[in-house]
C-alpha cells in the first residue's frame, strides 16, 4: 500500500488524480490510500512521514504549491513530491525541493501512468531499505541508512539515528529478521550497531559515528571484528 497525497485547490483535478490512480491501480495491481487536501496549509498542518507520494499543485491561493513543497523537505526528506501544474518555468525550483517529476495541466493518463511508473521504480528499492515504527502516538518511517544503533530499554527499543533518536515498543528479536545481511551486528544482549556508522574499535567497546560508545561483549569481539572487516572489505554479512 502506497500512502498516497493530493493536494490541489481544483477539486476536478484531484477527482482526476484519483481516477488515474484508481486505473493504475487496475492494470498493475499497485495499492494506494488517498488522502486529499485543497490547500498547501492543510497539508503541512496534517501531513505524515509516512507518507510515500504527494502530488502537489503549484499554482494555489495562499502558500504556493512550491513554497509547501520547501516547508515539507523540512519535515520529510523522502516523500516523492510530483508537481501537477501548468508553470512549467518552476521546473528549475523544484530541483532545489527535490522535485521527482511535474505533470503539466490538462493531464493524460499517459503521461500520469508513465509518471507513476518511474515513482515507484524509485521507491520500491528505499521502502526495502525502511521501517515503518510506532513512535510517540504516529507512524515513523526509518530509512537503514539514518540507524547509527539500537538499544534495549526494557520493553522498548531506542533508534538512535543520525541527528535524532526514537523509542518504540518492539523487540529485537522481531527486528533481527529485519535487519539480517543488511550490514548491522549485534555486539551486545542490548545493542545492534550499523556498521556503515562504525568509527573505530576501542578496547572498552565500539566508537560510533556520532561519538557515541557502544559496549562489546567479549564473547562477541572476536565474531564483531571479523564481521566488521568483512563488510568494510565489501563482502556481505
Amino acid at each position: 500500500m502506497w500512502k498516497t497525497v493530493i493536494c490541489d485547490d481544483e477539486t476536478e483535478m484531484r477527482r482526476a488524480v484519483k481516477e488515474y490512480l484508481s486505473r493504475f491501480s487496475e492494470e498493475t495491481g499497485e495499492l494506494f490510500s488517498i488522502t486529499e487536501y485543497d490547500s498547501g496549509e492543510a497539508l503541512l498542518f496534517n501531513l505524515t512521514e509516512d507518507a510515500d507520494i504527494v502530488f502537489l499543485d503549484i499554482a494555489m491561493g495562499g502558500i504556493t504549491g512550491m513554497d509547501a513543497a520547501k516547508k515539507l523537505r523540512d519535515k520529510n526528506n523522502n516523500v516523492c513530491i510530483v508537481f501537477i501544474t501548468t508553470m512549467t518555468q518552476y521546473a528549475i525550483e523544484g530541483y532545489a525541493v527535490h522535485a521527482f517529476g511535474f505533470l503539466k495541466k490538462p493531464v493524460s493518463y499517459a503521461q500520469f501512468r508513465l509518471q507513476m511508473t518511474d515513482v515507484l521504480r524509485h521507491l520500491k528499492p528505499l521502502r526495502a531499505e525502511a521501517l515503518s515504527l510506532k513512535a510517540g502516538g504516529e507512524i515513523r518511517k526509518i530509512h537503514l541508512s539514518d540507524i547509527i544503533y539500537l538499544e534495549v530499554l526494557d520493553h522498548d527499543m531506542r533508534f538512535v539515528l543520525s541527528g535524532d533518536s526514537i523509542t518504540s515498543r518492539i523487540t529485537m528479536k522481531e527486528l533481527d529478521e529485519g535487519l539480517k545481511g543488511r550490514g548491522f551486528f549485534r555486539c551486545h544482549k542490548g545493542y545492534t550497531v550499523s556498521l556503515d556508522h562504525v568509527r573505530r574499535v576501542a578496547a572498552s567497546g565500539i566508537i560510533m559515528d556520532n561519538g557515541d560508545e557502544v559496549p562489546l561483549s567479549k564473547h562477541r569481539r572476536k565474531e564483531f571484528l571479523e564481521a566488521y572487516a568483512n563488510y568494510i572489505g565489501g563482502g556481505a554479512l
